[in-house]
């Protein structure tokens, strides 16, 4: 049957069932930016009729909430995210080494993006350091070394 409502109704109804919620209720609202285009990537101002709003937002890890209004807005919040650029660094480790940063240390995850940040973004570097740390030795846990 037909889908009743806009997208941004029936996730709001989506977002009320609690098995859904905990990651809809981050998910959901950052991509609400996007609204103006529809499924296909064509930009659109209206969805059944209705205006597009096009407002969203993101609970950052430090609990702030973000509010941007459309594609713009979002992509500047996202170019000066904190919590975008160790999500960047943490898929890049992920993809080139095939395991994630923390089997490398703890701090590992949080040194590389600290020198991505400071690299001014540079993502060739950024692959280097990657390389580096995965060229190190992963240290033994003590409960590895007793067996």
């Amino acid at each position: 049957g037909e889908l009743v409502g806009t997208l941004r109704q029936r996730l709001e109804q989506h977002r009320a069932d609690p098995a859904c919620a905990s990651c809809h209720k981050l998910m959901d609202p950052l991509g609400f930016a996007l609204e103006n285009f529809d499924a296909v990537g064509r930009y659109r101002d209206v969805e059944k009729n209705k205006p597009i709003d096009s407002s969203g937002s993101y609970i950052a890890r430090d609990e702030q909430t973000a509010r941007f209004q459309g594609t713009a807005e979002l992509a500047d919040y996202l170019a000066n995210s904190p919590d975008a650029h160790r999500a960047f660094v943490n898929r890049a480790f992920q993809h080139f080494v095939k395991q994630p940063a923390a089997a490398y240390g703890a701090g590992t995850l949080d040194e590389l993006t600290s020198k991505f940040v400071k690299s001014g973004y540079n993502v060739k570097e950024l692959i280097i350091e990657i390389a580096v740390v995965a060229a190190m030795p992963v240290e033994k846990s003590t409960a590895q070394e007793e067996s």
